[in-house]
This record gives structure tokens, C-alpha cells and sequence, in this order.
């Protein structure tokens, strides 16, 4: 008796089968803007450093964020965004997907 197939070959013998079709259908349904989106918050969580908290936050508030970030939560990009006001985290996220110079400070 073969077992089921598991979700992970389901999703591969599909996209096979026609992978064109199927990244349209993943388009639309915004899996690549999510894979995009993880990208973008994996090079922000390797990038991020005292000098980007300072230009994002200015020094008090960017110098105790960043102490914050390495300190406290190990530079655990998704534990320090759970620490934070929601308007913090909204800014960083905004900074993020709007700011073209915002690596230049890393």
C-alpha cells in the first residue's frame, strides 16, 4: 500500500507538470510577493547594525533599539519586531519596502 502523497509532492508533480501555468497561478495568488518579502526581511535581519538603527530612529532612540536587537533578543529579526510598538514595527517594515538608501547604513 503507497502512502499519500504529502503536500510538498502535490506542489511539485504540479508545478512540473506545467511550471509556467503554475507561477502564474502563484502570482496571482501572492506567493512570490511573499517570497520576496521573506528575502527582503532576511537581508534586513543580517544588515542591521547600530549605524541603521541611528539614521532609521536617530541616536537615543536608534542607540537603545539597536541594544535592544542585539542585546536582548540575540538578532532574532521576528522576536525584536514582537518586542516593538506597533508604530515602530510598521516603520521599520515601511523603511524597508520604500527606502532604496536604507542598506547604504548598514
Amino acid at each position: 500500500m503507497n502512502p499519500e502523497p504529502s503536500r510538498f509532492e502535490l506542489f511539485q508533480s504540479e508545478a512540473k507538470a506545467d511550471i509556467g501555468a503554475y507561477r502564474e497561478r502563484l502570482k496571482g495568488d501572492g506567493t512570490f510577493n511573499y517570497v520576496s518579502q521573506v528575502l527582503d526581511l532576511q537581508k534586513l535581519s543580517t544588515n542591521l547594525s547600530v549605524r541603521m538603527f541611528v539614521y532609521l530612529f536617530g541616536e537615543q532612540l536608534g542607540g537603545h533599539l539597536a541594544e535592544k536587537f542585539i542585546g536582548q533578543c540575540s538578532r532574532n529579526l521576528l522576536y525584536f519586531l514582537t518586542q516593538l510598538t506597533s508604530e515602530y514595527r510598521f516603520y521599520i517594515l515601511h523603511e524597508l519596502k520604500n527606502n532604496p538608501h536604507l542598506f547604504a547604513y548598514s
